[in-house]
């Protein structure tokens, strides 16, 4: 991970704090052009931006699907710049009400590196060219984890959305579902990958359009098929 950049020089304030530094993603994703990320910073976040609480952290409300997101020193004294890697008005979160940010938020934040990409059995082999069966199994080891921390992420989401009555919002249960869909279809690719690698192919692997796959989590069991949420 690279580290953060000290900005202080561009003497920037929001909301009587300054802005003493910022990602280096975020600085990069302005093309290293710091008077680029000043006007940013500026517009997002000045009278006329567009820009909500979440918490105690800004972040921009735009049709992108990502934010500029302040975030308080630990002392409150000053603003670090990064990216929010989601978006209130468009993709995956443009459901979630202003009061239950705070809880997606947290999720997005945890499960952001938890991501990458599908596992195919042309990666293992390539992997076992490298480092033979050692590598393999080091790189199958990595994912099932990855996976397992995003299911565990899920399903504190889920505990913290779901009602005193046991049941979620109907925007919670299209976000869940979206992303229990997506958790599985990870999981499925990995186990063929691991099944092609090892014993073959057992036919051309068929797309996944609808599956009857439950979830039990802690404190919510959800079904996969739209409307089966239990």
């Amino acid at each position: 991970m690279l580290a953060d950049l000290d900005i202080s020089r561009l003497r920037l304030q929001v909301r009587g704090l300054p802005v003493l530094s910022a990602s280096a993603e975020l600085v990069r994703g302005h093309f290293h052009d710091l008077e680029d990320l000043t006007d940013s910073i500026r517009e997002g976040f000045g009278p006329g931006g567009s820009w909500c609480e979440v918490g105690q952290d800004l972040h921009t409300v735009t049709q992108g699907d990502a934010e500029i997101r302040l975030r308080q020193r630990e002392d409150g004294s000053a603003w670090h710049a990064d990216y929010f890697q989601a978006g209130w008005l468009s993709g995956r979160f443009d459901g979630v009400p202003a009061e239950r940010r705070l809880d997606v938020a947290s999720y997005v934040d945890r499960t952001d590196a938890l991501t990458e990409g599908l596992l195919q059995a042309s990666d293992l082999r390539a992997a076992a060219a490298e480092g033979g069966f050692p590598a393999v199994d080091r790189l199958v080891r990595h994912h099932v984890r990855l996976a397992d921390e995003r299911y565990a992420a899920l399903d504190d989401l889920v505990s913290n959305l779901v009602t005193n009555e046991g049941r979620l919002p109907g925007w919670a249960l299209n976000l869940v579902h979206r992303e229990a869909d997506d958790l599985n279809a990870t999981r499925e690719w990995m186990t063929n990958a691991v099944v092609e690698y090892h014993h073959g192919t057992a036919g051309k692997r068929p797309d996944t359009i609808f599956g009857g796959i439950q979830f039990d989590f802690t404190h919510f069991l959800f079904n996969l098929v739209p409307g089966r949420a239990a």
